[in-house]
């Protein structure tokens, strides 16, 4: 006869104190020489760990100063072995790092977890574990709170693929045994760009053989740029979470202003979101004074290329999205003796891989992409509605579900709504109802009630949502409405753009360089782009102008 276990999910908290480990003497022997995870805790900070010698691991412990810690919770389960402690272990460093209870002091990272038997039955296991910890008052945010926060995605603490780690290490090598390096990291989003770029500098400042800070390293050394504005206290709070502390976190500008005064260059500078690096253009002129130089002017990538031993940038040629931003033939220009790693599997969207490349393919961004358009929508819920307010509604009661789930739209209505909030930015052609834009910038994804507003690409890029509702504007139209029998040819079908209709003033070309309106079809092509890409489960449209609204329809429906 064959017995199966009625409980896989089964485990013990056992709580001891400090003084009890102490006496050596007095072994719990349910707890010794058997698997286990426990949690190490004082009044702030908590530590994670694994031993299958429970007393000999905290033998050390308690030999190490830095460790105050006064109560120890100790988890033990029948079904716990050498991978599924490892397993536990790694996913509470994971999420304890994200909880706001403790501060955690692990400095190792977690090991990557690999398929073994029984780890469906762990996974379940912790969501019970995790439970247990809220109601003990070790953790206080649900796990689906967590898996929305900035610090839980973009965490140092993060398993990598083998592609992420053969970049984090490549990197990390050149910037600890030569004097000088320059790299370019690329890849579409979702790729983990900015995953892998908090993994180098984590494993920069503190080695991963020992946990304790790099001998030698002056953390005042170190910069992290952050082009975007609203995205800018996001990575501030998580680089004083994840505990490095002293690293500067700097918009380009106030970079360039800090590196100027010291007598030295930055050791080792990072740049996230690097497309969004500025070159000089007019209608900016009062926030491009530092790019003013005695012979004409220059970029924010080469100044602080110049106040750089070891730059390591992140890219993405198609979220450029301003003529502000520095013109993508010239970033490849200035980048050209970078040295390149490319990120290509795609982490974030349940579409699949293929999923960035139709949207470049019928957003008509690039000519030479190669689709299978038959089954590409499946299993990622993308739907085309018949109203923004049905399209609102659709967001926000997925965001009940969800949570992080935001209508955005292209730049095509003015923002009334910053001068006086009593007004409404954006009406619905069909059923009048009225909408208001973001009511603010900075942090808008998180802010409570910004389920309630539709949000622009400036509060958006860089942001990862559950679910994505996108309005497409009057500025983006198609040029063709189909056949006269009711038939649809694709190949026909062009996208165009209406520069009256576009609301961002600096978002515009300077009038009479753009003679065909070339770049700013690429810039607004690019904004939808980015908008697109946002949701992790799912995208919602809704297009302002017939002719767009029935080529959504018509590449979805031979996409499904």
């Amino acid at each position: 006869m064959v017995l199966f276990p009625t409980k896989l999910t089964s485990f013990e908290l056992i709580k001891k104190t400090r003084k009890e480990f102490e006496q050596m003497d007095f072994k719990d022997f349910d707890i010794d020489t058997v698997p286990v995870v426990y949690i190490q805790l004082d009044k702030k900070n908590l530590y994670v760990g694994k031993s299958t010698d429970i007393y000999g691991r905290f033998s050390a412990h308690l030999k190490d100063i830095s460790k105050t810690f006064t109560e120890i919770i100790i988890i033990k389960s029948d079904l716990f072995n050498e991978s599924s402690i490892k397993h536990i272990e790694t996913l509470l460093i994971d999420y304890l790092l994200a909880d706001s209870k403790f501060n955690l002091l692990n400095k190792i990272k977690g090991q990557n977890i690999h398929s073994y038997n029984g780890i469906e039955d762990v996974n379940n296991m912790f969501v019970k574990i995790w439970d247990k910890l809220i109601e003990k008052g070790i953790a206080c945010e649900q796990l689906k709170e967590i898996h929305n926060k900035f610090i839980y995605k973009y965490s140092p603490f993060k398993a990598l693929s083998a592609n992420q780690i053969e970049v984090c290490q490549d990197i990390l090598e050149a910037m600890l045994t030569t004097s000088e390096s320059r790299h370019l990291i690329t890849g579409d989003p979702g790729t983990g760009k900015t995953i892998v770029l908090t993994n180098i500098l984590y494993a920069l400042v503190y080695d991963q053989t020992t946990g304790k800070d790099r001998e030698g390293l002056d953390r005042e050394e170190v910069a992290l740029i952050i082009p975007q504005n609203h995205s800018l206290s996001s990575y501030k709070d998580l680089i004083r979470k994840v505990g490095l502390h002293g690293i500067t976190v700097l918009s380009p500008s106030q970079f360039i202003k800090k590196a100027k005064g010291k007598d030295d260059k930055f050791k080792y500078v990072f740049v996230d979101e690097a497309h969004r690096l500025k070159q000089y253009f007019g209608k900016q002129a009062r926030d491009l004074q530092h790019l003013i130089t005695a012979d004409g002017h220059t970029t924010e990538l080469e100044l602080i290329s110049d106040y750089a031993y070891h730059l390591t940038v992140v890219y993405d040629q198609y979220q450029t999205i301003r003529p502000a931003d520095i013109d993508t033939a010239h970033f490849k220009q200035l980048t050209v003796d970078y040295k390149k790693h490319i990120l290509r599997k795609q982490f974030r969207l349940k579409s699949g891989d293929q999923f960035l490349a139709w949207l470049r393919k019928y957003l008509q961004i690039a000519d030479d992409v190669a689709v299978y358009e038959k089954g590409l929508l499946k299993g990622y819920d993308f739907k085309v509605m018949d109203t923004i307010s049905e399209l609102y509604d659709a967001i926000k009661k997925l965001n009940d579900d969800y949570e992080l789930c935001r209508v955005v739209a292209g730049y095509s209505w003015e923002w009334a709504t910053q001068k006086d909030r009593n007004l409404y930015d954006i009406t619905d052609p069909v059923t009048g109802y009225e909408f208001k834009w973001n009511s603010k910038t900075k942090g808008w994804i998180n802010q409570e009630n910004s389920v309630e507003e539709i949000g622009c690409i400036h509060t958006t890029q860089g942001a990862d949502l559950n679910f994505v509702g996108v309005i497409f504007g009057e500025e983006i139209d198609c040029d063709y409405a189909g056949e006269i029998d009711g038939s649809y040819d694709l190949n026909k079908a062009k996208i165009k753009v209406n520069p009256e209709k576009y609301k961002d003033r600096n978002g515009l070309p300077i009038k009479g360089t753009d003679l065909n309106n070339d770049r700013l079809k690429s810039y607004i092509q690019r904004i939808y782009y980015v908008l697109l890409s946002r949701g992790i489960n799912g995208c919602y449209v809704y297009a302002t102008n017939p002719n767009m609204q029935k080529y959504l329809k018509e590449i979805v429906r031979i996409s499904q």
